[in-house]
């Protein structure tokens, strides 16, 4: 509400005290005897909207905060990294590395949940602590018996009694707004300012603002609208306090920036959502108020009051339109509900609503997510799209409003929009393992989605006309039809998880269309539509009887040229050339299959384009033709015995349903934006010739067209499973057994040089090479680099362990030295990290004992340090000690605990270094791992091949 007064006042639909109030739905001025107007229409749709965006919004905070909190995001990391090194298979989503993850992605899945609680909590909270917030303001009330009395009248009226009638609080100052308050339990309250009560004698200031806060008690949302006032600031502050922990700690990233600009979207999307369904709320109570008879007097205190109008910005967020544009609105005819505005939110709350779904189920079941996540996903997807639709377009279609090709459009660019920015933000993690924005792979599934919800959308209004045209207020039809328009769309989306998560792999998306989408049985639930649609045109119209049954020459006609067209292509293609081999059969089955769907798609066409029939009847008659060619060469199959078990019958028959389901769905917005009246054409000609001659015609090119010169991209080859092959040799690390006893002076094996004597460069190169062979799958040798110096070392009595200066008096009499360096492949998050570090060193003299002893004297001075290098963070040793291998002449081990950062930013790690003396040669092997366990059996595996390639 703006206009004179219009302060901070809460409120949930208001007029101020000059009488401004709030509408943009035109209503003729209608005077005092015109009868009882229009109750305000139920916003249902809206709240669940919100209530959908509220739940995502819950969810996306609760992702950012696990990427932000770092004692969450980092073990998650380190165990994508170690996974994926540990399962380096082509297929990204194998059960092996699924099982692997399963523990970090179902706490990051229970985080997520636990954000989604929250949120509807915090709307729970509102719902029950605003009403109270409310009261506590109202304290200070006014009597004004006058008003009373005329507000009971008006209540009479209105059918406002018992327990549905409110009660009226006249507020003192500095109450200057009307507004109604209330919570899920007790009667609601009508709040009126002072200078409003007291011109209760006056009906031109009173009534108009008592009949719209009157139509907010009729609509029963006083509570829920108590709720949405206050999300309108709450998500967007939400979402950036769910984040700043990291930017504290670490500032913005690309992950963290990612993850937020989801976050936002979803927020900011939330909000105008919110927003909007307050000032239509507002509108329609102005409609009310208007039909009541208050017309002409609601629009003079409109534009009493339209000084200061509120900014573009202000407007976007603002709970009521400003004065002078509802004055204006309540002028012009009203807007027929079902717009292009109402498929734009409808399409982008279903698609953020199906990505929040799809994240959470796919991390809360990882192991079973393609079971799970899919399902999951596009049934929300499906029920928030149709249902979100479909009561709106039933109003529409009972309105006698035309423009149909608004709600399907809204849908198509609110969901393309908003799939785009979905996949182009991804949770991270969701969209293959690390957020990696691609803009090609964004564009093709907004491409595939705004087509599908287009479907979704036309499908909506086929049903909407036709249940209003042929089973006018039927509940039962009704909730029939909203039940099977949700069915239909679950069929209608069911591919875009599938084909979205490999749209750079045509070859995988192909199969999955044709070998797996109908065998998945989902797509079969659109089957439920022809049905529903002869059922609906069986029934008459309204204020008619039900019409004596007959069939239309025609139709049946084209019907049936249709299918011997088809259907005999098919069979006679492969009784002329039978195939010759596996893959010729495979693509002549699919060439029948495509075949008998396209021969259901032309009946369709050519009835509905040629106005023989409606979109209705021509729908149901494309499937009976698509259902008996496929039946007909699936018969032949039989009997020529191409065809037997289940696996057949599944592919001759659920193949062309599926594809000639979504051949229906793509052509349905097309055919119901034309301005034609579902069911039959009410003057239908008597002749039959014009539709089975278009019918004949485009079977029969459509005929040539595919099995013919075919239609390229359209044929996968058949899956065939690869030949046994011999199993390779386990590249996994052999450890060899550790000896028990103490090692003694190193002795050649008979026939094997001693591993004692000095090496050769050669020789100590391959001794440090020879441990590739026990690295396990993910491994690599990467570019060596130069040993570091520099670091200070806090206290300074530890330098000699930290810096390995006891070997330092073995350089005067080294003839040779090799290193060789492994470390882990970089993962996809880059936190968990293994090194692997191998030296040789060969002497002209042998190694004394002293140098070991010197080593173990170092270590028991030095419990603990800090290294601290040149503009690098301090890392945190802790020295241990573990029992060196029994190998050589003697052997030495240390183990260090480091540590860097603080608090839930805090890295950690572990090393270890063993010194293994053998004759004139000393073998060191360094292991280092972190964010992730040092793995012991490499490092004995890695000691026990560099020891045994002394003597190779």
């Amino acid at each position: 509400m703006t206009g004179p007064g219009a302060g901070g006042a809460h409120h949930d639909g208001g007029t101020a005290a000059d009488g401004t109030t709030g509408g943009d739905r035109g209503v003729g001025a209608a005077g005092p005897g015109a009868g009882p107007p229009l109750p305000p229409e139920r916003l249902g749709w809206l709240y669940a909207l919100v209530l959908a965006s509220l739940i995502s919004v819950g969810i996306s905070a609760g992702g950012l905060y696990f990427v932000a909190d770092r004692s969450l995001s980092r073990p998650w990391a380190a165990a994508v990294d170690a996974c994926t090194r540990a399962h380096p298979v082509a297929a990204e989503q194998s059960a092996a590395r699924d099982r692997c993850l399963a523990g970090q992605f179902g706490r990051r899945g229970v985080v997520m949940l636990a954000g989604a609680g929250i949120a509807l909590g915090a709307a729970a909270a509102l719902v029950l602590v605003l009403p109270l917030a409310d009261r506590h303001r109202l304290r200070r009330r006014l009597t004004v018996p006058g008003a009373q009395e005329r507000f009971g009248d008006l209540c009479d009226r209105n059918g406002l009694v018992g327990r549905r009638r409110p009660r009226l609080v006249v507020a003192a100052p500095p109450v200057r707004q009307a507004y109604t308050t209330g919570g899920v339990l007790g009667r609601p309250t009508v709040v009126l300012p002072a200078a409003v009560a007291v011109a209760h004698a006056d009906p031109a200031r009173f009534d108009p603002v008592v009949a719209h806060e009157l139509a907010h008690v009729l609509a029963r949302d006083v509570a829920w609208a108590s709720a949405v006032r206050a999300l309108i600031w709450l998500p967007v502050p939400a979402v950036l306090a769910a984040g700043l922990l990291e930017v504290a700690l670490f500032g913005p990233n690309v992950t963290y920036l990612t993850a937020l600009g989801r976050a936002t979207v979803v927020a900011v999307l939330t909000a105008l959502l919110a927003a909007g369904l307050l000032r239509r709320r507002e509108r329609e109570a102005d409609r009310y108020a208007a039909g009541a008879g208050h017309a002409e007097r609601l629009v003079a205190l409109l534009r009493a009051g339209t000084a200061g109008g509120p900014t573009r910005r202000r407007r976007l967020l603002a709970r009521h339109p400003d004065p002078a544009t509802r004055a204006a609105a309540l002028g012009r005819p009203a807007d027929p509900p079902g717009g292009l505005t109402h498929g734009l939110a409808v399409g982008a709350v279903a698609m953020l609503a199906t990505g929040a779904a799809d994240a959470l189920a796919r991390d809360l079941f990882l192991t079973a997510q393609a079971a799970v996540g899919p399902p999951v996903a596009v049934c929300v997807g499906a029920v928030l799209l149709s249902l979100g639709l479909l009561p709106a377009l039933v109003r529409r279609a009972a309105a006698g409003a035309g423009g149909w090709w608004r709600p399907v459009l809204g849908a198509a660019i609110g969901f393309a929009v908003t799939a785009f920015i979905a996949t182009a933000l991804p949770v991270p993690g969701s969209s293959g393992v690390s957020a990696r924005p691609d803009v090609s792979v964004a564009l093709l599934v907004a491409a595939l989605g705004g087509p599908l919800a287009a479907s979704v959308a036309g499908l909506c209004v086929l049903l909407a006309r036709l249940v209003v045209a042929r089973r006018p207020g039927s509940v039962g039809w009704r909730s029939a039809t909203y039940l099977v328009a949700a069915a239909a769309g679950v069929a209608l989306l069911w591919p875009l998880p599938a084909v979205a998560s490999v749209p750079t792999d045509g070859h995988a998306a192909r199969n999955w269309l044709v070998f797996a989408l109908p065998r998945s049985g989902w797509p079969l639930l659109a089957l439920l539509v022809p049905v529903l649609v002869g059922l609906l045109l069986r029934g008459a119209g309204e204020g008619h009887r039900r019409p004596p049954r007959r069939w239309d020459r025609g139709v049946v006609a084209a019907v049936l040229t249709a299918v011997l067209i088809g259907a005999g292509a098919a069979v006679w293609r492969t009784e002329l050339f039978p195939p010759g081999t596996l893959a010729e059969a495979g693509r002549q089955a699919q060439q029948r299959w495509l075949l008998c769907a396209l021969t259901g798609w032309a009946v369709l066409v050519v009835l509905a384009v040629g106005r023989r029939a409606g979109v209705g009847r021509a729908l149901t008659a494309g499937w009976a033709a698509g259902a008996a060619a496929a039946l007909l060469q699936y018969a032949h199959a039989l009997l020529t015995g191409r065809a037997d078990g289940l696996d057949t019958a599944e592919a001759h028959l659920l193949a062309p349903l599926a594809w000639l389901g979504y051949l229906v769905a793509f052509t349905l917005p097309f055919l119901v934006s034309r301005p034609t009246v579902p069911g039959p054409a009410p003057s239908a000609p008597a002749g039959v010739r014009g539709p089975v001659a278009a019918v004949a015609v485009l079977a029969a090119l459509l005929a040539v067209a595919v099995l013919g010169p075919g239609i390229p991209g359209a044929y996968a080859p058949l899956p065939v499973a690869e030949p046994a092959r011999l199993s390779a040799p386990s590249t996994a690390p052999v450890v060899p057994p550790v000896p028990d006893e103490t090692p003694g002076p190193t002795r050649s094996a008979p026939g094997r040089p001693d591993p004692g004597r000095p090496l050769t460069h050669p020789q100590a190169r391959r001794a440090a090479g020879a441990v590739r062979a026990v690295l396990p799958p993910g491994w690599r040798v990467p570019p060596d680099r130069a040993e570091g110096g520099g670091s200070r070392i806090d206290p300074s009595a530890c330098r000699p362990l930290a810096e390995d200066s006891y070997l330092d008096r073995l350089g005067g009499v080294e003839r040779v030295r090799e290193r060789a360096r492994f470390a882990t492949v970089p993962g996809p998050t880059a936190t968990a990290s293994a090194e692997l570090v191998v030296e040789i060193r060969s002497h002209a003299e042998p190694v004394p004992a002293s140098v070991l002893a010197e080593a173990e004297s170092a270590r028991r001075a030095c419990p603990r340090f800090t290294a601290r290098g040149s503009g690098g963070p301090a890392v945190r040793f802790t020295v241990d000690a573990q029992p060196p291998p029994a190998l050589g002449e003697q052997s030495w081990r240390v183990d260090y605990r480091l540590s860097a950062g603080s608090g839930r930013a805090r890295i950690t790690g572990r090393s270890a270094f063993v010194i293994v003396r053998a004759g004139h040669n000393l073998v060191t092997v360094y292991a280092s791992a972190v964010s992730e366990p040092l793995d012991e059996r490499l490092l004995g595996a890695a000691v026990e091949v560099a020891v045994a390639g002394l003597g190779g």
